[in-house]
């Protein structure tokens, strides 16, 4: 039977002893490479937390937390280097819906409306957390900027997820209802940025209001 590479359970139970390390290199590329973006960052954590809390004792919490959250925050790094310097580059000679010199514009512009908001809320979603490096690399933030921020957002990514499973992992209940939890805090820890998102719409429609009535 062929693993399937979406379902966070079936992933961490093949590695086995090995789950901290599998999980720590899969975050890695997860962060780091668009290609990879798709895989199950958020439950992974969660069911990490979870597995060390059961039957993975012979690895305990407080050294797998650092393992994985350094993963996080190297993947980031690698991303947003690889936008730094390769993406002007790229975007500057090819002409397409995507790769253009309005993509960087729009990238500039994006970060100096959500700022430091958009890196730490983007480890919370799918795919836009790969993508969200390799923009802020695009847009020439800081790197010193950039690594503070994403240091803040890894922390608040991995040692929340990842303490919250292993908190939980010994209740029975739980035990007996991983999935649901697993897909209840994978759609929870996706919020923060669509209601951001909505958040700054409504700031934006007020500001217009207030500006037509002057």
């Amino acid at each position: 039977m062929s693993l399937n590479p979406l379902d966070a359970q079936a992933l961490i139970e093949a590695m086995g002893a090995f789950a901290v390390f599998g999980v720590a290199v899969i975050i890695f590329f997860e962060t780091s490479t668009i290609i990879l973006s798709f895989l199950p960052g958020d439950s992974l954590l969660f069911i990490l937390g979870l597995t060390l809390a059961t039957y993975l004792h012979t690895f305990p919490i407080y050294f797998a937390i650092p393992l994985v959250l350094a993963a996080a925050i190297a993947g980031s790094q690698v991303g947003y280097w690889v936008g730094a310097k390769v993406g002007p580059r790229v975007f500057e000679r090819k002409r397409n819906w995507f790769f253009s010199p309005t993509t960087v514009t729009r990238a500039n512009a994006f970060f100096e409306h959500y700022g430091w908001r958009a890196l730490i809320l983007a480890r919370f979603i799918p795919v836009i957390r790969a993508v969200v490096p390799l923009m802020a690399g695009i847009a020439r933030m800081t790197p010193r900027r950039y690594f503070v921020f994403n240091v803040i957002g890894g922390v608040a990514w991995v040692v929340v997820l990842m303490s919250l499973g292993y908190s939980i992992g010994n209740i029975t209940y739980v035990q007996e209802n991983v999935e649901w939890f697993v897909l209840g805090f994978v759609a929870l820890s996706s919020l923060p940025f669509p209601i951001e998102v909505l958040m700054a719409r409504r700031r934006h429609l007020r500001r217009l209001r207030d500006a037509s009535t002057d």
